[in-house]
């Protein structure tokens, strides 16, 4: 298959997404974008709950309603909404009296927190979380940049995340600065749902305290480990075996709409000895890194990420180094075809990982069409209560 993944794409319905920072959702209705539909989320006797933001009597919006002993006040006429979604009162009604059968509040399949964020799954969704294992690590400090909102794709943004060739250009003012352009072979691993990526590159280290001691040398080998889960959830760990440090990045992005786009970074960095003014630094660094790709990538003149599944890389690179993911399945389970539409895009052995990425979401954009064509593909989510991830945490 060929085309272009929007923000709106009907597939993305199908996967975790983050929409708040879990410390934003307290004792008020907030109210969130994804995919184009607007979602209210709400602390309902402690426990984390979604729904669409409309109440079904005149569709006003919940999120402008209130949090009153332990249910979602409408703020239109008062209706009264669970955590299950069930209407448990109609003020017009008087007391007593059986609310309407229909009134319900729409809920997702799933909504959750972890990693510091919520995050919400409209349909069943193709993946679980990506991981953050230095979250549990000891000697780990951690940081949130301010959520980003740009005009750039979903789909662009996590393919710039995964792209290791424009640092020296688009970057090379910060992290850039003195790496070498050639990116060397390198192979894509399947990795759950996703893929990860590892790279070894020789890169200056002007961070390292030794390098300014004299006790290493400027230039080091850094091992960079990429972990993508579908469809816009990335982790980079940095690794200098030489100076011990890491740097771990937690790269997240939330569809809102066609042109509107949320980032969520967070660092974690294990070399900073709890030092709050070095971690403040590290941020702000890091904030100026992600200012150069937003600068460069709202440039794009592009409504979504290119995709397709066939076909390898332009420059011939050997077999298996492009990460082998021809094996991605179409909707009957099978191997993707071999042959069809040329991609609109030139792809090097340096692109494997992006190549990957498009035949990751090329696949799950197929695998969607098709159930939405299956008759037991129906709405039934929306009559579910909401699923809340049992092993979530803040």
């Amino acid at each position: 298959m060929t085309g272009r993944l929007t923000n709106v794409d009907p597939a993305l319905r199908h996967g975790w997404h983050p929409v708040a920072r879990s410390s934003g959702i307290t004792d008020a209705p907030v109210g969130v974008r994804l995919l184009g539909e607007h979602w209210v989320l709400a602390r309902l006797d402690g426990r984390l709950t979604a729904f669409a933001d409309r109440c079904p009597h005149r569709l006003a919006p919940l999120s402008a309603g209130r949090v009153d002993g332990g249910e979602l006040v409408c703020g239109y006429h008062g209706w009264r909404f669970a955590a299950s979604g069930e209407c448990t009162a109609v003020p017009a009604l008087g007391p007593g009296v059986p609310t309407p059968r229909r009134a319900r509040a729409v809920t997702p399949w799933g909504v959750a927190e972890r990693h510091g964020l919520v995050w919400l799954a409209p349909e069943e969704p193709c993946s679980d979380i990506v991981e953050l294992p230095e979250a549990d690590e000891p000697g780990f400090d951690s940081a949130w940049l301010p959520t980003t909102r740009t005009t750039a794709c979903a789909g662009l943004l996590a393919d710039n995340f995964l792209d290791a060739a424009h640092l020296p250009f688009v970057h090379a003012a910060t992290i850039g600065a003195g790496e070498g352009a050639v990116i060397g072979p390198y192979r894509v691993q399947a990795d759950g749902a996703g893929f990860a990526v590892r790279l070894e590159q020789e890169v200056a280290n002007p961070e390292d305290p030794g390098v300014a001691a004299g006790l290493r040398p400027l230039v080091q080998r850094r091992v960079s480990t990429y972990v993508y889960r579908p469809p816009f959830m990335l982790r980079l760990r940095l690794d200098y075996p030489a100076a011990g440090m890491t740097n771990t990045i937690l790269f997240c992005l939330q569809p809102e709409d066609v042109d509107a786009t949320a980032v969520y970074t967070r660092i974690m960095r294990d070399d900073l000895g709890g030092d709050p003014t070095r971690l403040a630094e590290a941020a702000r660094f890091e904030q100026a890194v992600l200012d150069e790709d937003l600068a460069l990538q709202e440039q794009f003149t592009l409504d979504g990420l290119p995709l397709h599944t066939a076909g390898g890389l332009d420059d011939g690179l050997a077999p298996g180094l492009d990460g082998g993911l021809d094996r991605s399945p179409t909707p009957d389970g099978g191997p993707s075809p071999g042959g069809g539409a040329a991609p609109e895009e030139v792809s090097i052995r340096a692109d494997a990982a992006g190549v990957a990425l498009r035949r990751v979401l090329a696949a799950l954009v197929m695998r969607s069409a098709a159930a939405r064509l299956t008759p037991a593909a129906d709405i039934r989510h929306r009559t579910r209560p909401v699923r809340a991830d049992p092993g979530s945490t803040m």
